[in-house]
C-alpha cells in the first residue's frame, strides 16, 4: 500500500471513490459535481488529500481530506480532518491506520497546533481508532451549526 499526497493527476480515480463516499453517507451520486469539488479544493490549495493506493491494481483503497484552519489564540495553523473513507473491498487491511499515521505526521511536519475531527456518536469503531492515535474527545465544548 502506498500513501500519496493527491494532486490534480489523481482526480479521475479519486473522484470515483469520493462519490462512493458521499453515497455511503446518503447523498445522491453526482460524479461530475464530486469531480469539480475536488478539482477546486486541490487546485486552489484549499484542501490536502491523502490516498491509500493498492500497489498491484493502483486502485484507491481509501482517502482522507484535510482542511486548513487557524487558532487565533495559539497563533498557529490547525487541520480539520473532515473526511475519511475506506472502500468496502479494502476494509480490515489497515488502510485507516496508515492514513491516520500520515495525517499525524503531516500535522507535525506542518507545525500545526492540532488536528481535529468529528465522528458520529454511533461510530464506536472509529472512535476507538482515533483514541488509539491520541485524539481526545472534547467534553468541554458544544458545537453549534447555522444551516443556510
Amino acid at each position: 500500500m502506498l500513501i500519496e499526497h493527491c494532486s490534480l493527476e489523481h482526480i479521475s480515480k479519486l473522484s470515483l471513490v469520493f462519490d462512493e463516499y458521499r453515497v455511503h453517507f446518503e447523498q445522491e451520486s453526482n460524479l461530475e459535481a464530486s469531480t469539480n469539488f475536488l478539482k477546486e479544493r486541490i487546485g486552489n490549495n484549499q484542501a490536502v488529500v491523502f490516498a491509500a493506493i493498492d500497489e498491484d491494481s493502483t486502485d484507491i483503497m481509501g482517502f482522507t481530506l484535510l482542511y486548513p484552519m487557524y487558532s487565533s489564540l495559539k497563533l498557529k495553523s490547525t487541520w480539520t480532518l473532515n473526511d475519511m473513507y475506506i472502500t468496502d473491498k479494502y476494509r480490515k487491511f489497515g488502510v485507516a491506520t496508515r492514513l491516520l499515521e500520515t495525517v499525524k505526521a503531516f500535522g507535525a511536519e506542518t507545525d500545526a497546533q492540532w488536528v481535529n475531527l468529528k465522528t458520529g456518536t454511533e461510530n464506536v469503531k472509529a472512535q476507538a481508532l482515533y483514541e488509539k492515535f491520541g485524539f481526545k474527545k472534547d467534553e468541554g465544548c458544544f458545537y453549534y451549526y447555522l444551516h443556510q
